[in-house]
């Protein structure tokens, strides 16, 4: 079954790479994963567009928990949110963080 994972970032060189190898990763693991991104100035624009089953938060942008949560239930949506850690997104952990979405996925 296709899943929906929305990564919110700050517009940034290193964002654009984080989820490139999230994307490789996915391929890598033959899940059927459709990956979007969007910087924190577009989120309401993107959920009221579509719904995702979840929702992962780089570390820059997990200050707008609240906001980002409230988007969620003002588009009627039941997104579940990953926050990546510092160490994870400066290491590019990508195995670690991937892990963490599919153990959220499978709850």
């Amino acid at each position: 079954m296709e899943k929906k994972i929305l990564i919110i970032c700050e517009a940034g060189i290193s964002a654009s790479l984080f989820v490139s190898k999230f994307i490789e990763e996915s391929k890598r693991n033959l899940d059927n994963f459709i990956v979007e991104y969007a910087p924190i100035g577009r989120v309401q624009d993107k959920l009221s567009q579509d719904k995702y089953d979840v929702i992962v938060l780089t570390p820059q942008v997990r200050r707008h928990e609240d906001v980002i949560g409230s988007a969620v239930k003002e588009a009627e949506g039941s997104s579940k949110m990953v926050f990546i850690s510092e160490g994870d997104f400066s290491t590019m952990n990508i195995a670690n963080i991937y892990g963490d979405v599919k153990e959220v996925l499978a709850q």
